[in-house]
């Protein structure tokens, strides 16, 4: 994973993903855990990606740590989004673009380890998300960050 950053978080311990891995019931693909203890999220460099399908250009601003560092890290999001039911439950945040809308990785299930883009421009207060407002991004988280590139 060839990745710079222009700002991160403090690094993070092998036995705090797996702290959080427990107490969620939930298991990271091995390429994002290895993402986290190396890095433990933040701003990269490159940050602009599309989705497969080209209909939606955008970045990805924060990295979410998994350190409580900041309110905008990986459990605060996952409570949020993922148990409160607004996004598919086996999607774990990882990221936010510049309009709030969130970068996701699905952590179980036949699409395990695929990246999505969860637009919430159109988030309804007391529903779930659309699965047509669920835009397939890549893979793999490595080919996700691998593809980030610099806004012309």
């Amino acid at each position: 994973m060839n990745i710079e950053f222009e700002s991160s978080f403090k690094p993070i311990k092998s036995q705090e993903v797996e702290t959080f891995e427990e107490t969620y019931n939930i298991t990271f693909p091995n390429d994002y855990k290895n993402f986290l203890l190396y890095h433990n999220g933040g701003k990269t460099i490159r940050r602009r990606f599309e989705t497969q399908d080209k209909t939606i250009t955008t970045s990805i601003m924060l990295f979410l740590p998994l350190s409580k560092e900041t309110e905008n890290n990986l459990e605060n999001y996952y409570k949020k989004y993922t148990i409160e039911k607004i996004i598919p439950s086996n999607f774990l945040p990882i990221g936010v673009d510049p309009a709030d809308s969130l970068i996701c990785l699905s952590i179980n299930g036949k699409d395990q380890g695929i990246v999505y883009f969860c637009d919430m421009d159109y988030f309804e207060e007391d529903n779930e998300l659309k699965q047509e407002f669920i835009k397939f991004v890549s893979p793999s988280f490595s080919e996700f960050v691998n593809s980030l590139f610099l806004p012309d």
